[in-house]
Order: C-alpha cells, then sequence, then structure tokens
C-alpha cells in the first residue's frame, strides 16, 4: 500500500473527524430529557454534511425518520459519514495499487 505521507495524513484527519464527531453524537444523543437536545443536532449536521451524498435523503426529508427506531435514524445520520471514510481508503489503496 504505497500512499503518500499526505494522503495517509487526509485519510487519518478525515477518519478521525467522523470518529470524534460520531462519537460525541451517540453520547449526547443518549440524553432522553424532556429538552429539545440541540447538542445531539450540532455534533449531527457536519455528520450528515461529511456522508453527502448517501446523507442527502435525510437532508431532504428528515421528518421521515420520525418514525421509526432510533437505532435506524442513528445509522442514517452516522453511517453514510462511515462510509465515506471507508471508501476514501479504498480509493487511496487503490490509487497507491495501481502506482506500484
Amino acid at each position: 500500500m504505497a500512499i503518500s505521507r499526505r494522503g495517509r495524513i487526509v485519510l487519518l484527519v478525515h477518519a478521525a473527524v467522523v470518529l470524534v464527531l460520531a462519537l460525541a453524537f451517540l453520547v449526547l444523543d443518549a440524553n432522553t430529557g424532556p429538552d429539545a437536545n440541540i447538542g445531539a443536532g450540532l455534533a449531527g449536521l457536519p455528520l450528515l454534511a461529511l456522508g453527502l451524498p448517501w446523507s442527502l435523503f435525510y437532508f431532504a426529508d428528515p421528518y421521515a425518520f420520525g418514525d421509526v427506531a432510533a437505532a435506524v435514524r442513528l445509522l442514517a445520520i452516522v453511517g453514510p459519514a462511515v462510509l465515506n471514510v471507508v471508501l476514501h481508503a479504498l480509493v487511496w489503496w487503490l490509487v497507491g495499487r495501481r502506482r506500484t
């Protein structure tokens, strides 16, 4: 796997940002108090942005997820960002493999 140093740093930063935001979102979303849980929303918005284009369906109609289980809603918010990290790593691996 011949990834350049810059590419490796970009991939690690991308993965770290998604990991930190996902953990913050999961911790903040676990709060079941009577408040509006603004913190989970603030952590969820960058996750949705990092999950584009796969999270576009959530941006289009977020109220469609109001009646589904909480695990499905969490997967719809966190999943696309994690998928993009996996795709990022796969692209860098394929590019590095092709160069050698």
